[in-house]
């Protein structure tokens, strides 16, 4: 009888820590879904990222040779007015007044695309920010509710079971003793008692 409430016990205790374990690995796939899917968001911005950081590297190429091209036009033009300065000199000044229009709108136009480009990466890099956080919130949230969980099956599975193993040890002595083979005769049991009084 004795063997066979500890196997009991170890059975019912083994089956707890089953299913602590099943608890512990549904968790564990949730929090991988979690952090697969914030992987494939932020696949995705950088997905959406990198084609305007592709544009952005040909627009800047094209603003600096055409801004070499516009340097170099410049100082041709520059040396041949003051080659022919009396004979071009409402020429030249027309032409340097188209050059630097250009240069400038050249220059505003690459402003521009920098200032988008420099937004983007901030708004995504705020969006990346914020899900880390509510991802590293949801992992603290998790690992609490374990540990609470934890402590709830220990205080209402495994203290309760340690009460009744502690009942069936006291019944099984007192069986024992009342029903034992091995009682000592009352000459015995009392001679000892009778010296003491």
């Amino acid at each position: 009888m004795d063997q066979q409430n500890f196997y009991i016990v170890m059975t019912v205790a083994a089956g707890v820590i089953v299913i602590s374990f099943i608890v512990q690995a549904a968790m564990f796939m949730f929090i991988y879904g979690a952090i697969k899917r914030l992987t494939g968001i932020a696949a995705s911005v950088q997905a959406k990222a990198e084609p305007v950081l592709a544009k952005a590297g040909p627009v800047i190429d094209q603003v600096q040779s055409a801004v070499g091209t516009v340097k170099d036009s410049v100082e041709k033009i520059s040396a041949q007015a003051k080659e022919a300065f009396d004979k071009v000199t409402i020429e030249t000044r027309a032409v340097a007044a188209a050059v630097s229009a250009s240069s400038q709108e050249i220059t505003l136009l690459a402003r521009r695309q920098a200032e988008q480009l420099s937004q983007t990466l901030d708004y995504t890099t705020s969006t990346v920010q914020r899900q880390v956080s509510e991802l590293d919130g949801l992992l603290v949230r998790t690992q609490d509710r374990f540990e609470d969980t934890t402590k709830e099956v220990q205080a209402t599975v495994l203290q309760p079971m340690r009460e009744l193993s502690a009942m069936l040890v006291g019944l099984r002595r007192i069986i024992e003793t009342l029903f034992g083979r091995h009682r000592k005769p009352i000459d015995q049991a009392y001679q000892d008692e009778e010296l003491f009084i």
